[in-house]
């Protein structure tokens, strides 16, 4: 039903269509830009249309014959792609475009060649350096939000734009957008799991759930590619974290997760996002990979995804990851491009502006992952803590929400009482029965003054107190 309305709205938009913009008109106003090649123009009408009713944003497609054509160099195409895009974020008039899809693989629209850091320097390919704007010589900051959709056909596309209609059309608040999934290998060297956890426990915020499968067979949370189909067909999440090694082929090894079981998703309409700890490296013509084919299922898989282009650094990605679960759920950050926008967030030199140059969205970059915040208390995982122990509030300092975390190793009554400065109780935040677990609970202080307040834990025989700062 969803591809026939897609196609309903395809003959209209090309019926329709004309192209009358120059590129180098300087009182052009957009506020997205869809560049591809001639050939998905027409493919591209429903989501532009989409766009512009749905997000209110004003949206241009325009494709690569005449961005060669106005801004024809000695330089390579994609110099020239990257020329425009900064013209038009530069010189066109405000407010100017910040969000820029790519519709097509490398070979449609090349993009830049980035040389791994190890042997056998390796070069792969990158968007990075279309979001950095050529007239302001700084290739350090992110300018442009740029996502790609690394499709080979019309259909791959259309399949894309079909699942982004559909979620965007639909502002009601479901369950399942509060899910995180954590597909874990327990390779015990690098420590995923003990990764996946910290993004858990101490990362994500109060109002999102977390739950975990790994390929360990003694452990609690073992699950094979049956329980993954499962678990996205019928339970949801908003995001899949792939916390393991991987190939362009297979997660962990070709028996545990593979392309071919992508087919097995049916999760429409509870689409995800992907982010992997290893290297997705392929977006060319001839090959695929794990994120990209969950990107084109018709009615199913995924919204977008995240991968490293190249050899990732465990160490440096996980801090990379770490910020990006951080910005996944905020709400004051508005877009997954702004989500991945990590330069004034991560250093730029040595092997951090490597891992920036190789990681690369493959998504819609205005997209906005939606989920509810106003849950208050949650179970945060299914494991049993050893003890009692009370975790400092985050963030701190805070104006006005802060997220208080705990863990009960039994089943306990709990109460969170919150003190001035000089001792006096001024909230209560808890009391009452708790199971065992890890748990988290959101403190709203917009009654409060400025100021250092202490807030405690008791729990049977377990008291802890610790200090926040609440700045207005």
């Amino acid at each position: 039903m969803k591809s026939i309305t897609f196609f309903l709205l395809l003959v209209t938009f090309s019926n329709l269509h004309s192209q009358t913009v120059t590129l180098r008109d300087t009182t052009n106003q957009y506020d997205y830009i869809i560049i591809t090649v001639p050939e998905f123009v027409d493919v591209c009408g429903p989501f532009k249309q989409h766009k512009e009713t749905v997000r209110d944003f004003r949206t241009l497609i325009v494709d690569t014959a005449q961005i060669y054509a106005e801004f024809d160099s000695s330089a390579t195409p994609q110099d020239n792609i990257r020329d425009f895009i900064s013209y038009a974020g530069t010189f066109w008039k405000e407010p100017r475009p910040k969000f820029f899809l790519i519709a097509g693989t490398v070979i449609d629209v090349p993009n830049f060649s980035i040389q791994s850091q190890v042997p056998p320097y390796t070069f792969f390919n990158s968007d990075y350096y279309y979001g950095s704007n050529v007239y302001d010589n700084d290739t350090t900051t992110t300018d442009f939000y740029i996502g790609r959709i690394p499709s080979k056909n019309s259909n791959e596309l259309s399949n894309y734009f079909s699942k982004v209609i559909e979620y965007e059309s639909n502002n009601t608040l479901l369950g399942w957008m509060n899910n995180n999934l954590f597909i874990c290998h327990s390779d015990t060297i690098y420590g995923f799991y003990q990764a996946a956890q910290y993004l858990a426990n101490e990362i994500l915020p109060a109002y999102m759930r977390s739950y975990f499968i790994l390929d360990d067979t003694s452990s609690t949370y073992y699950g094979n590619k049956d329980s993954i189909i499962n678990f996205v067909n019928n339970e949801g999440c908003a995001v899949i974290w792939f916390e393991g090694e991987n190939s362009d082929s297979f997660f962990i090894s070709s028996d545990y997760f593979n392309l071919n079981d992508i087919q097995g998703f049916d999760n429409e309409p509870k689409y995800f996002f992907t982010v992997f700890v290893g290297p997705q490296h392929s977006i060319l013509e001839t090959n695929t990979n794990l994120t990209k084919e969950m990107l084109v299922l018709q009615d199913a898989g995924s919204l977008g995804g995240s991968a490293f282009v190249g050899t990732a650094f465990w160490g440096i990605g996980n801090v990379m990851r770490r910020e990006i679960a951080e910005r996944l759920f905020d709400p004051g950050i508005h877009s997954i491009g702004e989500t991945f926008a990590l330069d004034n967030l991560i250093p730029s030199g040595g092997l951090y502006g490597y891992m920036k140059l190789i990681t690369n969205l493959w998504a819609d970059p205005s997209l906005h992952l939606k989920y509810d915040t106003t849950v208050g208390v949650e179970n945060v995982t299914d494991e049993i803590p050893q003890g009692f122990l009370l975790y400092q509030n985050y963030p701190n300092p805070f104006n006005p929400t802060t997220t208080i975390k705990f863990a009960l190793p039994l089943d306990s009554r709990v109460k969170i009482n919150v003190f001035n400065s000089l001792g006096q109780l001024v909230e209560t935040i808890m009391d009452k029965e708790m199971e065992s677990g890890y748990h988290e609970v959101n403190f709203n202080a917009s009654r409060l003054a400025s100021g250092v307040y202490l807030y405690q834990l008791q729990a049977q025989d377990y008291v802890s107190v610790k200090k926040m700062l609440l700045i207005k």
